[in-house]
């Protein structure tokens, strides 16, 4: 339960240590293959719940976006270690091969092909995209739904693409290819 709440323009901060996970944190906390030391970006962490419960469950290297840069201000006082900036999905400014694991728990708005051409950069060889999707067919308008990302996601170049339900709410897990393809 949040215990105190700041409003940093439109979005509201939450500052307590007991935030609650969405359902679609949950299905990328639940699906995400997770080592002690492994370097995660949450690709839009919001009010950083998600970096929250991976930071207070694992030893990892956590990283994460935000929509604005209060947001990103305030996860960063919130989380301490974190590094947690303002940045787009379609332009991750981290340097190739940088992360184990990448989540996004919210739905993917933008170029998604070049929003995975991005996340298949940053991911180590052997990493994971893991990516919330609704089990069943609801998507708003502008949402891509779960067939289309699958397919989207194979031809970036995900490798073992796969849905994996948890609830109402599931998740896309790909692979970055260990093996560069031939040229």
């Amino acid at each position: 339960m949040l215990t105190r709440t700041q409003t940093l323009g439109k979005f509201p901060i939450a500052l307590s240590m007991g935030q609650r996970l969405t359902a679609q944190m949950r299905a990328c906390a639940s699906w995400a293959t997770i080592e002690e030391h492994d370097k995660i970006l949450d690709m839009a962490c919001g009010d950083g719940a998600l970096l929250n419960y991976l930071n207070n469950h694992y030893r990892l290297t956590l990283c994460g976006m935000c929509d604005s840069p209060e947001q990103a201000r305030a996860v960063r006082e919130q989380l301490g270690d974190a590094d947690v900036i303002y940045a787009q999905m379609e332009d991750i400014p981290w340097r190739d091969h940088t992360f184990d694991a990448l989540m996004l728990s919210s739905p993917m708005r933008g170029d998604a092909r070049r929003i995975l051409d991005e996340a298949l950069r940053v991911l180590k060889y052997g990493g994971q995209l893991v990516v919330a999707m609704p089990a069943f067919h609801f998507h708003q308008e502008g949402e891509i739904g779960r067939r289309e990302m699958m397919r989207l996601m194979q031809e970036a170049g995900f490798g073992e693409v796969s849905f994996r339900i948890t609830g109402l709410t599931g998740a896309l897990v790909g692979w970055k290819k260990t093996i560069l393809p031939e040229a």
